[in-house]
């Protein structure tokens, strides 16, 4: 998953119960597996004090592209669906430059 990004900055409220997304993002992306795809990802966390603050997660990717996802307002799916999307684009710009 990580493969193609280049930063992930994740802004959490983590009693915050519209949180849920961004920390099961969290989960998926701290993960072994995750780390050895691309040991070069930065994965920033900045805890947010305020209960009431909405979450928030920005993926930067290797070309460039910026997401700035509001993640409240979106499931877990629904985040991994886009980024994903924009991966499988650069690895078919990849695979196609071989």
């Amino acid at each position: 998953m990580l493969k193609h990004i280049k930063e992930v900055k994740v802004h959490i409220s983590p009693f915050n119960t519209k949180s849920k997304s961004a920390r099961l993002l969290l989960s998926r992306i701290v993960t072994n597996e995750s780390k050895l795809s691309n040991p070069n990802c930065k994965i920033i966390t900045n805890y947010l004090n305020d209960n009431n603050a909405p979450s928030n997660v920005q993926v930067t990717f290797r070309d460039g592209k910026q997401f700035d996802l509001r993640s409240n307002d979106m499931k877990i799916d629904d985040i991994l669906s886009i980024v994903q999307k924009h991966s499988k684009k650069l690895q078919e710009l990849e695979d196609s430059s071989k």
